[in-house]
């Protein structure tokens, strides 16, 4: 009692929900908003978005690079370029030079012709009166001191600009790897969200017809538990006629409950699977949702085949696709370490503006300069570095190469694997669309045999059961089938 009145609660939960509006969806829109709101394939979007921003920049390197520079520097010293004893020398020039001559005037004047000179000329008695006043060694100290001020530089603050232009001429082929190498991230960024794409559409395919076959298993089950109804009812009358034990009705009883309980778990498993389909679509858990197969009747299994040749598979099929992409950017990277020990040639030019400014002696104010020339760089001797780098990065290519030929028979293999199954799918599908028919004729001889009397209930509810396995088997046949062909269409990189 306690389980049917439970499921009367769940069947009046369901029938208030049906009531409301449900969002009826199909596979196609189940994997469209699976991939949209998947947080992987969110990831491989950018990872791409990325990979682009990368091909870009490598691009930029065949391009100028210019900069701008800018300093300001304090000294707390100025530079001289003579010493402090040759600049005290300068500045007092005219005193030593003055009292040289001083000292010298009375060996001068023993000398008559000397003497009369002095004697009788204006400008040397003028001259000499200003060497014995200072006035001349004045003159001279001042004339001294510019000298000396002129070999000091006043650096106290410095004050530099420059705009700088760089053009490679040739780096060793390393930006045309580069540029290679960028190109094949790119597309093998496209390819992994491929890749991602299809898992997600693989997730969502086998959520989708799990509903479906719940749903069918469901109506199944309901049937089931009706025809046991049905029974127990015929056979709670007919033991009040004597024609049926207490065990009879028992067994019906018994059967009765585990029908019940299973149609509460195909219930509850329904409830879980949309669940999960929900979460894969990113809508909230609760969201009422009926798909467009799971009302079908009798199930349709497509009928396409999966045609494909093997170079369509190299072609199409992601992992491969991903290790050859792989492989090719390895074989670029030998290029880029080689470049390494190559010689670059690259063209410069810059202006550049200073204070204090040389270029009309030292002066305190600023000054420009254009410059162009070429700088080349050679690498000459490295004990052996450049070798081994290059021998690393082939091996490594080597080994890209290996995996994917190693992915090549693995996924050969794989669906080889895939094609059985679809045969196998098929047989199965066969037999049990044959026992079907069989269970259905069985349970109808069965329910005539019972009601005249020549038949227990015990038959009847063997033929119930075998009814409910026949088509639930043919259920489980049918989504086999469908999600081989999935499975197959992924392998030969069709899925789409």
């Amino acid at each position: 009692m306690k389980i049917r009145t439970l499921l009367t609660l769940i069947t009046l939960g369901a029938m208030t929900q049906t009531a409301m509006s449900q969002t009826v969806l199909t596979l196609q829109e189940c994997r469209d908003k699976a991939l949209e709101n998947n947080q992987q394939s969110k990831i491989s979007r950018e990872k791409l978005a990325a990979a682009e921003y990368d091909k870009k920049a490598a691009f930029a390197n065949y391009l100028p690079k210019i900069s701008a520079t800018g300093a300001y520097i304090h000294n707390s010293e100025n530079i001289s370029l003579i010493s402090d004893d040759q600049s005290a020398a300068l500045t007092n020039l005219g005193t030593n030079m003055t009292s040289s001559i001083v000292d010298r005037l009375p060996m001068l004047i023993q000398d008559p012709a000397l003497k009369n000179i002095l004697d009788n000329s204006q400008v040397m008695q003028q001259l000499m009166g200003e060497l014995k006043t200072g006035e001349i060694a004045t003159a001279l100290n001042e004339i001294g001191a510019d000298f000396a001020k002129e070999f000091e530089m006043d650096i106290a603050n410095v004050y530099v600009g420059a705009l700088t232009i760089e053009e490679p001429l040739y780096a060793g082929g390393k930006i045309r790897a580069y540029n290679k190498v960028t190109a094949y991230a790119k597309e093998l960024a496209e390819t992994q969200m491929s890749g991602e794409d299809q898992k997600v559409m693989v997730s969502v395919d086998e959520a989708y017809w799990q509903i479906v076959s719940i749903a069918n298993k469901l109506k199944l089950t309901e049937k089931y538990v009706e025809l046991l109804r049905k029974l127990n009812a015929d056979v709670e009358k007919m033991r009040g006629e004597g024609l049926a034990t207490q065990a009879d009705q028992f067994s019906v009883k018994v059967k009765l409950n585990d029908g019940e309980m299973k149609l509460l778990k195909a219930r509850n498993g329904l409830a879980l699977s949309k669940m999960l389909l929900c979460q894969l679509c990113g809508m909230d858990l609760h969201t009422d949702i009926m798909l467009a197969d799971e009302t079908n009747e009798n199930l349709t299994v497509p009928a396409d085949t999966v045609i494909y040749t093997q170079e369509e598979i190299d072609e199409n099929r992601v992992e491969l696709k991903s290790l050859r992409l792989a492989s090719e950017m390895y074989n670029q990277k030998v290029s880029i370490v080689r470049a390494d020990y190559l010689p670059t040639v690259a063209l410069l030019g810059s202006y550049t503006l200073t204070n204090p400014s040389a270029q009309n002696g030292f002066q305190n104010k600023f000054g420009d300069m254009l410059s162009f020339g070429v700088v080349a760089r050679i690498p000459i001797y490295h004990f052996g570095e450049g070798m081994n780098k290059v021998n690393k990065a082939k091996a490594e290519a080597r080994i890209a190469q290996y995996q994917l030929d190693e992915a090549r028979n693995k996924i050969t293999l794989q669906v080889t694997q895939y094609e059985q199954r679809i045969k196998e799918a098929d047989s199965r599908l066969e037999l049990a669309s044959g026992n079907m028919e069989n269970a259905e004729e069985n349970l109808r001889m069965a329910n005539i045999g019972f009601k005249e009397g020549y038949l227990a209930s015990t038959s009847v509810l063997e033929a119930q059961t075998a009814w409910l396995q026949a088509h639930s088997e043919e259920i489980d046949a049918k989504i086999d089938k469908i999600m081989a062909l999935v499975y197959l269409r992924q392998a030969t990189g069709q899925l789409k």
